[in-house]
């Protein structure tokens, strides 16, 4: 809508007029969707020239945007990006996210505009995050993890965004952000693994499953007698259990379903969980039959089991890298590592577990040598001959000379 005292100038689609503050430009422009767009306030004729161009080439280029949908809050569409992708994981994933989004990202960029987020300002924040400027740390160094989770949902909202038209580029591209450090793992030796489980009283079968299978918690909580194959020695992993508003059963990723090989010993600790229940029956429950409550280290029956034991400190997550350790050491390949514990490819193991495989290089290198050592054995006289021949050779070379 054209103002009163607006009058066209020279330049094509921009006019000007008069406010109390002085001349003004508008710019009248037809964007990509074919619809008349304007923008007005410019202070100088060259600067409204510039937006009309740059509006023509963003359309010519395929990256308009219009300008209506990239003056969005943040925290109203970010809102609904979150709640979309929490929706769609697992519920410790949700978790997660939400968390993310309440504690760092809403309170930081809730109140801007899509369109006004510079990369400058988002390397900024993470580099508040990192060093502990930024407001919501409150003076606390954030870790990796905490920092990279909570650029993950800025960038996963700015990634809807572009593919929604409302912006033209994501501002979180080529930022430079924190790596994680791996922190130290605890392995038990078999040996430790069984006096955990002996400390562990009713929970003692669940032990051996983690300590040996290398099943995650989640898999484990979510075991049914029906996965139970004691003839065959194979537990098939069909679903993870976890808590978010109660407990809610989710389907595993593609290469998380599998079928886990179990010895004979933990087996017969299975089976016997399972006696008296049905088919549909959960294997691994609390004395009250509810699902498995997460495990402390710092109290409760796991905590107790480790004192007692006289083991390591160690998470309940740390018997699953046990459970890798102790495949390894027994000289499993990598592919068959990778099928126990339900790994996306070889490559996420050989990376998740570098330590050990380097560790079991030697080993390998010794084992070759005994090898050799075995055949050379067998053939002294070989081996003789082979030398005197050498010095024969040798010998009548000198003299040809």
């Amino acid at each position: 809508m054209s103002r009163k005292n607006e009058r066209p100038t020279r330049r094509a689609g921009i006019s000007r007029y008069d406010t109390a503050g002085g001349v003004r430009y508008i710019v009248y422009y037809r964007g990509a969707d074919r619809r008349q767009h304007s923008k007005s306030g410019f202070r100088r004729i060259l600067d409204a020239e510039r937006f009309r161009d740059a509006q023509k080439t963003d359309a010519r280029r395929g990256v308009w945007v219009d300008p209506v949908k990239s003056r969005a809050r943040i925290d109203d569409y970010g809102a609904r990006v979150v709640e979309i992708a929490a929706g769609t994981g697992k519920p410790s994933h949700a978790r997660d996210i939400e968390s993310a989004w309440r504690v760092h990202v809403a309170p930081k960029w809730g109140s801007m505009r899509l369109g006004d987020v510079t990369h400058t300002q988002v390397q900024a924040w993470v580099n508040s995050l990192v060093d502990g400027t930024a407001e919501t740390a409150r003076g606390r160094h954030e870790s990796a993890s905490v920092t990279l989770r909570a650029f993950g949902v800025l960038k996963s909202i700015f990634d809807a965004a572009v593919r929604d038209g409302m912006t033209a580029r994501n501002p979180c591209d080529r930022c430079a952000l924190p790596r994680k450090t791996r922190k130290p793992r605890t392995y038990l030796t078999p040996r430790q693994v069984i006096a955990l489980a002996d400390a562990s009283g009713r929970y003692r079968a669940l032990i051996l499953t983690l300590g040996f299978c290398g099943l995650r918690i989640g898999e484990a909580r979510a075991l049914r007698v029906r996965n139970v194959d004691a003839e065959a020695g194979r537990l098939a992993i069909e679903k993870s259990m976890s808590r978010a508003n109660g407990w809610k059963e989710t389907e595993p990723k593609t290469w998380e379903r599998r079928t886990v090989p179990v010895p004979a010993h933990v087996m017969r600790a299975i089976v016997s969980e399972c006696q008296g229940k049905a088919a549909g029956d959960l294997v691994f429950t609390e004395p009250d039959g509810k699902p498995l409550a997460e495990p402390k280290r710092s109290g409760g029956w796991f905590g107790k089991a480790i004192a007692a034991a006289g083991v390591p400190s160690l998470t309940v997550h740390d018997l699953r890298h046990t459970a890798a350790s102790i495949a390894i050491s027994s000289h499993a390949n990598v592919k068959a590592v990778q099928r126990m514990l339900g790994h996306k490819n070889a490559s996420m193991t050989l990376d998740t577990y570098a330590d050990l495989f380097s560790n079991d290089l030697d080993e390998v290198a010794a084992d070759i040598d005994r090898r050799i050592s075995d055949v050379l054995a067998e053939r002294p006289s070989c081996e003789q001959s082979v030398s005197d021949r050498t010095e024969s050779d040798s010998f009548s070379m000198t003299e040809k000379h």
